[in-house]
């Protein structure tokens, strides 16, 4: 069935609807901000941070708390904007002119399919350089934790004491490396040892490395290649010292990502956490669709149908339901039970169809 565009009632639902999308990110942006800042207080304060640092972190980080509360404010922002106007009796009216609960529909669906192609260039042009900026002014400027690292594309190159250490990858949620090689050198900068580890993990007190081999420099040019204990890495940095050149996947864009797969996969590393989060950062930003899709028959409902305080409790109880299921896909495609495209889309298809199912049944 073909849905009559009516530009003055789709203008009107716009209106109502960006004007509560803004309040309502206005508002969880200040949340959000407020409980992270006291969370972090001590650390200001342990560390001396000047306001001017502290004011430039939470501005960085607000590109970033955009894009996680998006969904969340638009779900609020229908239920608000258009249950205003199903307490004002307008929609009623407008039903009654023969507007169908499509026709009230559709200008909001838009937008939010609007907003969803907008979060996918807002995460991969403006998310990742100011996510990275601002770990950087945390970690460095506020910490002042000193860097002591060098990007090569993906690889890390360190210069801790006496030694160079290069790191294929770093995982700080799991505080792992990934293709260790460490070169150790003497106090007249000789050669002296270089130590290969595939994977080290950090147990809370010292690196216990798996499969390590070292090879020793002798003072006549001779070379001995031995087998390492799982504790013998002799790796000093700890999983803080590096964190100063860890890139969360949030710091990086989607083609980034794509090519540090690429690079993971050429030296052997398991890539499929790397390739779940790639799916998500497609599937994520249409969250907000699938989020109005499921509030706004709930929206529409008359009152003798559902109460308002019901109508926000179901949607609320729908969508943290939402991040439930997306959790537990997410954790099925890491551990390789789901493809990574399965787990990061089946979400949104579920409530999608959920959302579909109450809007039949709001008809």
């Amino acid at each position: 069935m073909r849905i009559r565009w009516l530009p003055t009632v789709s203008s009107y639902l716009l209106a109502e609807f960006g004007r509560s999308l803004l309040l309502c990110l206005a508002g969880f942006i200040a949340i959000y901000l407020c409980v992270d800042f006291f969370e972090r207080f001590a650390s200001f304060l342990s560390h001396g941070a000047s306001v001017g640092l502290i004011l430039l972190y939470f501005l960085l980080k607000i590109p970033r708390i955009v894009t996680e509360i998006m969904p969340v404010a638009v779900l609020a922002a229908t239920l608000l904007g258009l249950g205003a106007l199903a307490r004002r009796n307008e929609l009623m009216a407008m039903r009654a002119c023969g507007i169908s609960l499509a026709q009230i529909a559709a200008p909001v669906l838009g937008a939010c399919l609007a907003i969803s192609v907008l979060m996918l260039a807002w995460n991969e042009w403006v998310v990742p350089a100011t996510a990275l900026r601002a770990h950087q002014v945390e970690r460095v400027k506020i910490r002042k934790k000193q860097v002591r690292s060098h990007f090569n594309e993906f690889e890390i190159w360190y210069h801790g004491l006496r030694a160079f250490t290069n790191i294929d990858r770093f995982d700080a949620k799991q505080d792992q490396v990934h293709g260790l090689k460490r070169y150790e050198f003497d106090d007249d900068f000789h050669l002296q040892r270089i130590v290969t580890a595939p994977i080290a993990k950090w147990t809370g007190e010292r690196w216990v490395a798996t499969d390590a081999v070292e090879v020793l420099f002798g003072p006549t040019g001779d070379l001995e290649t031995k087998p390492l204990g799982p504790e013998a890495l002799g790796l000093v940095e700890t999983p803080e010292d590096l964190g100063a050149a860890y890139r969360e996947p949030e710091e990086l864009s989607y083609r980034d990502l794509r090519r540090e797969i690429a690079d993971l996969e050429r030296k052997g590393i398991d890539t499929t956490d790397a390739r779940v989060g790639l799916m998500l950062k497609l599937s994520v930003p249409f969250v907000s669709l699938v989020m109005a899709m499921i509030a706004l028959p709930l929206a529409v409902r008359r009152s003798r149908q559902a109460g308002v305080a019901a109508n926000v409790g179901t949607a609320l109880v729908v969508g943290f339901s939402f991040w439930v299921v997306l959790a537990f896909a997410t954790s099925l495609g890491k551990s390789g039970v789901l493809p990574p495209a399965v787990a990061a889309w089946a979400p949104n298809a579920i409530f999608a169809a959920i959302g579909t199912i109450f809007f039949l049944g709001s008809e």
